[in-house]
């Protein structure tokens, strides 16, 4: 028996009209849908009129989850992974769903779409060839040696950030990468209230109670 394909789906960050043509047709088509939450992906299958089964595998999901997917592959279903927005695999649980169908030798098909780093890039003006993709920073254990090392680096950051944790973060980049670091922020990307602003850190921490600070953030900074 053939197997089946793993589909990796990109889905919209905000805007439902960033959805791509060939990802509704695999949403459609596919047997069942793996996602990192199932009413988030319920919300958006029933946005698009789609009616599938639905199987979530989160960071807590034990192997049988995975396990269980990848036998369903093996007897040639078809099946799409997404994550809550934009493009799996980056900061969420596809990556490990990805590496384990690719020790069984599944074919894996990447649907490309909407993504928050690029998105965020392309308005940033700061990206010219390279950048390096730090995700969601560590919160206490090795993030002081991490922000060192990234002081190293000789292109920009990007930085994934809750709206919680962000005056934190900003601050720590002022005092481990420097007070002439320039810093591009973009908030509610696509949605209705999006936003974006840049600057030097040190205006950027100071003019911060004038922005909205809700949500999640994504932040480049480039150390000079």
């Amino acid at each position: 028996m053939e197997k089946g394909i793993l589909y990796i789906v990109a889905t919209p960050i905000g805007n439902m009209g960033d959805i791509t043509k060939r990802a509704v047709e695999i949403l459609t088509t596919v047997d069942f849908v793996a996602c990192e939450d199932t009413r988030v992906a319920g919300g958006l299958l029933h946005q698009l009129s789609i009616k599938k089964e639905m199987v979530s595998i989160h960071q807590h999901s034990s192997d049988e989850k995975i396990a269980f997917i990848i036998r369903e592959l093996e007897d040639g279903k078809s099946v799409a992974y997404v994550s809550d927005n934009g493009t799996p695999g980056i900061s969420d649980p596809g990556q490990k769903l990805v590496a384990s169908c690719k020790l069984q030798g599944t074919s894996i098909i990447p649907i490309p779409g909407p993504s928050a780093v690029t998105a965020a890039i392309s308005v940033s003006g700061m990206v010219e060839k390279e950048f390096y993709f730090v995700g969601f920073l560590p919160k206490k254990k090795g993030r002081e040696t991490k922000f060192k090392w990234l002081k190293l680096l000789d292109c920009s950051i990007v930085i994934y950030e809750s709206a919680i944790r962000l005056e934190k973060t900003l601050s720590d980049v002022e005092k481990y990468l420097g007070a002439d670091t320039e810093v591009f922020l973009a908030r509610e990307m696509t949605k209705k209230f999006e936003e974006y602003w840049g600057g030097n850190i040190v205006g950027i921490i100071s003019d911060l109670k004038s922005h909205t600070i809700k949500w999640e953030f994504v932040i480049v900074a480039k150390v000079k």
